[in-house]
C-alpha cells in the first residue's frame, strides 16, 4: 500500500526569493510551501486540473510554520507532505523540509478547504467527488485553522490589489500577503529575518482585483502582527505574526 509520506520532492530556493543579506524572505517560506503542495497533489491526482471537473478549488485557511535552521543562500531542499487530519470542512496537512542530507530547516502545517467556485462558499459535503488519500496522524507542530488576534494596529500603507496580484482563482493569490506583511519592515526588522522562528498566516476573507485596502502593524518585543483590512467589504482579509528568536 502507498503512503502519502512514501512521496519526497526536490525544490530549489529562487535568487528573487533571497533579501540583501542572503535569507530566505517569509514569502519564500510560504512560496515553498505552496509549490510543494502543488507537486504532490499533481502527484496524487487531486490538483486543480481534477477539482475543477467539479467546480471546486482547494482554497487555503491558515499557514503556519517553524524554522529550526534558517534558509541562506540558493539552495536544494527536500520536502514531504502529507494529509493529517480532517475536521468538518478542514483538511490538515503537514510539511517538512530537510537538505540533502537530512537536517530539518522548517517545517509546519496548513490547513484547507474545497471552495464552491460558483457559490464562493467552502464544500461542505461528507464525501469529496475525489478520492482523498486517508489522513496519517503525524502532527508535526502546534497549528490553528483559526485564531484571532486580539490587538490594536496602527495603519501604515494603503494599496490596491493590481493585475499583477490576482491568480486563476480570481482572487489575491495568498503569497501576496506574506510579500504586503514584509513590505512594512523596518531595515532593522530586515536584519532580524536570521532569527525569525515561527510564522502564522490566516486567510479571513477575499481581496478581488480593485478592492482597496489597509496594512495595520504593532509590534511586541519580538513580535510582528500585520492585519489586512479590505475596504470594499469593510472586513479583514488577513493576519499574520511573525515570531522571532
Amino acid at each position: 500500500m502507498v503512503f502519502e509520506t512514501d512521496f519526497e520532492y526536490t525544490l530549489e530556493t529562487e535568487l528573487a526569493d533571497l533579501n540583501e543579506d542572503n535569507y530566505l524572505k517569509p514569502h519564500g517560506y510560504q512560496k515553498l510551501f505552496v509549490a510543494l503542495g502543488d507537486m504532490h497533489l499533481n502527484n496524487i491526482n487531486i490538483n486543480v486540473d481534477t477539482t475543477m471537473k467539479y467546480n471546486l478549488a482547494w482554497a487555503f485557511i491558515s499557514i503556519s510554520m517553524e524554522v529550526v535552521k534558517p534558509v541562506e543562500g540558493i539552495m536544494k531542499l527536500k520536502g514531504k507532505t502529507w494529509h493529517s487530519q480532517r475536521r468538518g470542512p478542514f483538511f490538515r496537512r503537514e510539511y517538512i523540509f530537510t537538505d540533502e542530507e537530512g537536517q530539518v530547516y522548517f517545517k509546519g502545517a496548513s490547513f484547507s478547504v474545497l471552495l464552491d467556485l460558483e457559490k464562493r462558499t467552502i464544500f461542505r459535503e461528507k464525501e469529496a467527488p475525489f478520492y482523498i488519500y486517508p489522513p496519517i496522524e503525524e502532527l508535526l507542530i502546534d497549528a490553528k485553522a483559526n485564531s484571532r488576534i486580539k490587538k490594536d494596529f496602527e495603519e501604515v500603507q494603503r494599496r490596491i490589489a493590481y493585475n499583477s496580484y490576482i491568480d486563476c482563482l480570481g482572487h489575491v493569490n495568498n503569497c501576496r500577503y506574506t510579500e504586503f506583511a514584509y513590505d512594512t519592515f523596518s531595515q532593522e526588522e530586515v536584519r532580524k529575518l536570521k532569527d525569525l522562528k515561527r510564522m502564522e498566516i490566516y486567510f479571513r476573507s477575499e481581496l478581488r482585483k480593485g478592492d482597496e485596502f489597509s496594512i495595520l502593524k504593532r509590534v511586541e518585543d519580538d513580535n510582528i502582527f500585520i492585519r489586512g483590512d479590505n475596504h470594499n467589504k469593510a472586513d479583514t482579509s488577513f493576519e499574520i505574526i511573525f515570531q522571532f528568536k
